[in-house]
């Protein structure tokens, strides 16, 4: 008789597998197996209960009043038997390879035949795969597919990238009713008004006998009173679609004698109803407490000094590089905060957690604010799932990632939908840093920091979002520690930059290789690092000697010739910035800050 001892719980680890991988070998006895299923002229034999357990489709088929439901063969009629093959190896191993030559099958298969898991990987993949050279027709399947979330995105590039996929072969073979909603949608990012002119000759040029009719409309969709007088009579008014069609030519005529005839600075009025004019790329800050703010460090009182606060001027404004001057911007909302972090995206800007903005009160928020370029005002958007302090924002193929700020031993990482307005858990990233920066470059997210102790090497962190996964890359002459450091990418090169240094660091993704570049003329501490018109700018302030004057210089980066320049100086004295770039209509900017602040 068995002795009585306590209970023994037994669990076998190779369980699981062993029995998909029984399940996968018993497809090969007939006898075996309860359904067949057909396609294209083959033949797959399956189980019922591993199909029901993967698709919708088979669990709704097998477990209803249907013919199919004891039937010994189901026909599926216009499946391609190969993307076929593919969803069940994927039933029977959990297993599934994705690339440009199968995705679309798969997308559509998995859709009709409810294999949700693979229909959302593909989707994600599909999303990561977007380019100048393929966005429409990613957009066109999207919608034929029925994946609002595909099409969203190829949407959204198109408008911000418009300048870029005009070049494509795709564009020549737009429908006219797809670039017409293109050309007049008011988010469409282009650089000058000239490039709404070229895309609509582009596009009629390519078949110029069925298209010269609608060449008058399209360029009514264009503010042709905004462009240059030159190219008015050089350009256009010589063009030969212009010249062969009658319409076009009194427009572009018209408008050319009435430049003419004003005088120098005067503007003619554009089409209230049309798109909105050129935009110019801008330098866009946000600052924290100031040291020309009034100076309450004996305020206690938290309501007073909100109270006191809300009479603090400019914490928020843009450079134009083009006439080197600062204008005004509306008020970030949270006076004195600190530990937050900036990043734009489709053209507005985003400003995650950081202290609440109380001298005495620092405790890491949730709250994401969100700048609305086109309305000029600022609103809250959907909080993040962490407090975040100290943390680290970046763009990644139309989302914001958000890296570390936590109080935990490990970097957690989230990202934020903007077309859904929500958060969601990001795997956190393999090796912990406390000190980082990170930069999306080609596709992929970058993550360099270390812990915070001196001499550390810096960690190179690479999250790949089509695997959901991360990886630790080894690099020959990586830099050591680096406080603060801050990171931009260019054409698949990555610079870094820090506070304790003028050392400028550059990392070719693609060599897998660091190296210096020019050095910086001064330090610039808790600020921005921003790409802006193919140029690098720097923004942070510093002081100038143990007693000297805090100097808020602003630096900029030419690439081509290595060579660094003071472009300007921050309008006011900030001690912490958030940077980035965005597009602004001159003819909605305000004053420039007047002389004695800048």
């Amino acid at each position: 008789m068995v002795r009585n001892v306590d209970d023994l719980d037994f669990c076998l680890s190779s369980h699981p597998q062993s029995i998909l991988d029984g399940l996968r070998s018993l497809r090969s006895h007939p006898k075996l197996v309860d359904v067949t299923l057909c396609a294209g002229g083959r033949e797959f034999p399956c189980h019922r209960g591993v199909l029901a357990l993967c698709s919708r489709y088979f669990h709704t088929m097998f477990s209803g009043d249907f013919v199919e439901s004891i039937a010994a063969r189901v026909e599926l009629r216009e499946v391609d038997p190969d993307i076929l093959a593919a969803l069940l190896d994927f039933a029977y191993t959990g297993k599934l390879t994705i690339n440009q030559g199968n995705v679309e099958g798969l997308i559509s298969t998995s859709s009709l035949l409810q294999f949700q898991e693979v229909r959302a990987v593909c989707s994600r993949y599909l999303q990561h795969q977007i380019d100048a050279t393929n966005c429409l027709g990613i957009l066109e399947f999207g919608e034929v597919h029925g994946c609002p979330e595909v099409v969203a995105k190829a949407r959204a590039f198109l408008l911000e990238n418009f300048d870029l996929v005009l070049q494509g072969e795709e564009f020549l073979l737009l429908e006219k009713e797809r670039l017409v909603a293109c050309l007049s949608d008011e988010r469409l990012q282009t650089r000058d008004e000239r490039t709404r002119v070229e895309a609509a000759l582009s596009w009629v040029r390519h078949q110029e006998a069925s298209r010269l009719p609608h060449l008058s409309d399209l360029l009514g969709l264009a503010r042709l009173s905004l462009l240059p007088q030159e190219y008015l009579a050089e350009s256009l008014l010589k063009d030969s679609l212009v010249q062969g069609s009658q319409s076009c030519l009194e427009a572009v005529q018209r408008v050319h004698r009435e430049k003419t005839d004003l005088e120098p600075g005067a503007l003619v009025n554009g089409n209230p109803c049309s798109p909105q004019p050129n935009l110019q790329e801008v330098l866009f800050v946000v600052g924290g407490r100031s040291l020309d703010d009034s100076d309450d460090d004996d305020e206690d009182d938290d309501e007073e000094e909100e109270i006191n606060s809300r009479s603090l001027p400019s914490n928020a404004a843009f450079y134009n590089t083009r006439t080197r001057q600062w204008h005004r911007l509306p008020d970030f909302p949270v006076y004195n905060k600190w530990g937050f972090s900036a990043v734009s995206l489709n053209n507005d800007v985003y400003v995650t957690g950081g202290s609440r903005g109380s001298r005495t009160n620092t405790w890491s928020t949730t709250e994401t604010w969100k700048y609305i370029t086109r309305e000029g005002k600022w609103v809250t958007v959907a909080s993040m799932l962490k407090p975040r302090t100290n943390h680290t924002s970046a763009t990644l193929n139309g989302e914001i990632y958000v890296i570390g700020g936590t109080t935990m031993d490990f970097v957690e990482v989230e990202h934020y939908d903007p077309y859904n307005d929500s958060w969601a858990l990001t795997v956190p990233a393999l090796k912990y840093v406390t000190n980082f920066t990170a930069t999306a470059c080609l596709g992929k997210l970058y993550v360099i920091g270390s812990c915070a102790v001196k001499y550390n090497a810096l960690t190179l962190q690479c999250y790949n979002p089509v695997i959901d996964g991360w990886s630790i890359i080894c690099s020959p002459f990586i830099p050591k520690y680096l406080s603060s450091p801050r990171s931009v990418s260019v054409d698949g090169i990555i610079y870094l930059l820090a506070d304790n240094t003028k050392k400028v660091y550059s990392y070719d993704t693609e060599a897998n290789m660091w190296q210096k570049v020019q050095f910086l003329h001064t330090l610039h501490e808790n600020g921005g690092f921003v790409l802006l018109g193919g140029q690098l700018y720097v923004t942070g302030g510093h002081w100038k000697g143990m007693e000297g004057d805090y100097g808020v210089e602003v630096e900029m980066y030419n690439c081509t010739a290595n060579t660094w320049t003071v472009e300007c100086s921050l309008p006011r004295l900030w001690f912490y910035t958030g940077s980035c770039s965005i597009f602004l209509d001159p003819s909605q900017w305000p004053e420039p800050f007047p002389l004695d602040e800048t």
